[in-house]
């Protein structure tokens, strides 16, 4: 039976099923808890040569203090051609689509928007976030604006976006495909690559290294707590140099000498 909404023609939609990371893979990212874990994460990408992270400086939180973690599904919006006056006067259906990806989602799932060819329009308002999370979503990516922002930062999901807007996307921005591979702020994401984010910015791990990357970031965990063990002892100013040019040498060395599993 399918899933669909009916809201789009049914070629927008490249696939109603996707591969996903295992829920042991998800709770890993989950437990690797709530300080900085969108950083460590990307940290822990470096050293494969994956250009998967974004800062809050292009896409913020609307929910300070959230983390979030779940599998892509994607939604790739573009300009309408013609002014939106005329499809207003004639009374013309909507071609934004997100609601037709919410429709497809599992539960956890995390929905990202490719939104930037139409911003500053609107690809995302309040209502859409509550059917978003009434229907299993973790949360939304949106490389674009958003609208409504009192309701979203009251929303159950939390949501990350360049920031608000007053203009409607309706009769201005069209979805033209979902579940297709989309650039957010510079950055891939296929349908099923895992993100992680928080309020430092959006992490997004292909799914084929999820497991990797999760056993790195986990090893990274003790990384700098002779360090911060020094600081909280107020240890003096010698004890402190030595053992953090001890520190960033180690860390430079381990990361020079991880196993190259890019794909």
């Amino acid at each position: 039976m399918t899933k669909r909404l009916g809201l789009l023609d049914p070629t927008v939609i490249r696939t109603e099923t996707i591969r996903r990371s295992t829920p042991e893979i998800v709770r890993g990212y989950q437990a690797l808890g709530a300080a900085d874990v969108a950083g460590r994460v990307a940290r822990s990408m470096d050293p494969l040569g994956i250009n998967g992270t974004i800062p809050a400086s292009r896409l913020q939180s609307l929910q300070p203090g959230k983390v979030l973690v779940g599998p892509a599904i994607t939604v790739r919006n573009i300009p309408e051609r013609e002014v939106s006056h005329r499809r207003w006067h004639d009374a013309a259906p909507t071609h934004l689509g997100e609601r037709e990806a919410f429709f497809l989602l599992e539960e956890g799932d995390v929905v990202v928007i490719d939104g930037s060819a139409v911003y500053p329009a609107s690809c995302l308002g309040s209502m859409a976030v509550a059917v978003a999370g009434r229907l299993g979503a973790a949360g939304v990516v949106v490389s674009g604006a958003v609208t409504g922002l009192a309701g979203i930062r009251a929303a159950n999901i939390p949501v990350w976006a360049r920031n608000g807007t007053t203009i409607t996307g309706h009769h201005r921005a069209e979805t033209i495909e979902i579940n297709g591979p989309i650039g957010i702020e510079g950055v891939r994401v296929e349908p099923g690559d895992l993100i992680v984010a928080d309020d430092s910015g959006v992490t997004v791990v292909p799914i084929d290294l999820a497991a990797d990357v999760l056993e790195r970031a986990r090893a990274s965990e003790h990384k700098g707590a002779s360090v911060r063990a020094l600081l909280e002892g107020n240890a003096d100013s010698e004890a402190l140099r030595s053992e953090l040019a001890t520190f960033m040498r180690d860390l430079t060395a381990k990361a020079k000498a991880a196993p190259d599993k890019a794909v």
